[in-house]
């Protein structure tokens, strides 16, 4: 008779299985080879979200200062593209974060009249936090081909001054739109300006560099016409706008659907006159005192140059160079321009000055 210790041995012999060798790793495992059918079925040529600087299928970041336009126009020109069917409106999900209660229910209302979606944190059970979730699902599933989100503002779902967790986030996009869904993320710029006068993006550069494409949006002029923007572009990957310029309504008391009713695309020749404009107006904000000054001096009548420079050096203790600037920056006949009078040269080499017409009337 067998020891109990013999049975025991010969049991756990009997349940030993052969051991088996793991499969080797081979990264082939992941290829898609064979697939490049199925994808190019789902390829289409490239449509566009806003203007022409969001194709469908990428993913597209628009700095901008606060109450620039940045809202008004991205809707403005989602708008445009459904009507002009560039975009199905049932794939549209605005994701509204940064608005207060009055200015959702505008834009909700906008959505309904136009058949896009409009989300906003804190309504039926919508959660910021949750978004690279619910990004994550609907790669999962199979539901992002075609699908557009609009973020507004990203700093609401990601912490763009962290570069861990703003590469994080823009490794979720970067997957969204490999399963051709298409993204419009809304951020915001620093308070201070580059050394050329632009504005600068916030953040890290993570965002940027994962997106595919990436715009600046800037006030041009503000004029009692309406206020000139322009959208620049700072990366691009496709036949995108270089830089894009509109106008709109920025009257204070406006309601929101006349100011989105008074949007309006720019054209070069009008662009150019508002940055000439511009110029002037920084001129003029530049030679103010002198500019006063010289006005005030010529109601009197008509003055040299020597007996200009003179007076208004006196009168207020600007430099001659000040003085001068004033004079060249501020001659002409056009007083819509900032030229409030007119240059003479007369006998012996005499520059005279006199006021144009009108600004002698002024107080």
């Amino acid at each position: 008779m067998t020891s109990y210790m013999e049975r025991a041995i010969q049991a756990a012999a009997a349940n030993l299985e052969e051991p088996q060798e793991a499969p080797a790793f081979d990264l082939s495992q992941f290829s898609l080879n064979g697939e490049s059918s199925k994808m190019k079925e789902k390829m289409t040529q490239d449509r566009f979200i806003l203007g022409r600087m969001a194709i469908l299928g990428q993913s597209t970041v628009v700095y901008a200062k606060p109450n620039a336009g940045k809202t008004l126009l991205t809707i403005w020109l989602l708008i445009e593209a459904i009507k002009a069917g560039e975009i199905e409106p049932s794939h549209v999900y605005y994701v509204n974060a940064d608005d207060n209660h009055k200015g959702l229910a505008y834009k909700l209302e906008l959505a309904e009249r136009y058949g896009f979606h409009m989300l906003a944190p804190g309504y039926h059970g919508f959660e910021s936090k949750m978004l690279p979730a619910y990004i994550g699902q609907l790669v999962g599933t199979g539901q992002a081909m075609g699908r557009v989100l609009i973020l507004d503002t990203v700093k609401k779902f990601t912490n763009l001054m962290d570069k861990g967790k703003s590469s994080g986030f823009g490794e979720v996009i970067r997957r969204f739109t490999m399963h051709g869904g298409s993204a419009v993320m809304l951020a915001h710029v620093n308070k201070n300006r580059n050394e050329e006068g632009g504005v600068v993006y916030a953040g890290t550069a993570d965002l940027v560099d994962d997106a595919d494409c990436a715009y600046t949006l800037d006030v041009v002029t503000e004029e009692p016409i309406g206020r000139t923007v322009k959208f620049e572009n700072i990366k691009n990957r496709g036949d995108v706008a270089l830089e894009a310029v509109y106008q709109y309504d920025h009257t204070e008391g406006k309601g929101y659907a006349d100011r989105l009713a008074s949007v309006r695309p720019v054209s070069e020749a009008e662009q150019r006159q508002a940055e000439q404009r511009r110029i002037m107006a920084d001129k003029l904000e530049m030679n103010r005192e002198a500019v006063e000054a010289i006005k005030q001096c010529l109601r009197q009548g008509e003055r040299t140059q020597t007996e200009l420079v003179k007076e208004i050096r006196e009168a207020t203790g600007l430099s001659r160079q000040k003085v001068m600037r004033a004079l060249r920056d501020h001659a002409g006949r056009d007083t819509h321009r900032h030229q409030y009078w007119l240059l003479e040269v007369r006998d012996k080499n005499a520059h005279v000055y006199r006021l144009n017409w009108g600004v002698g009337l002024e107080n």
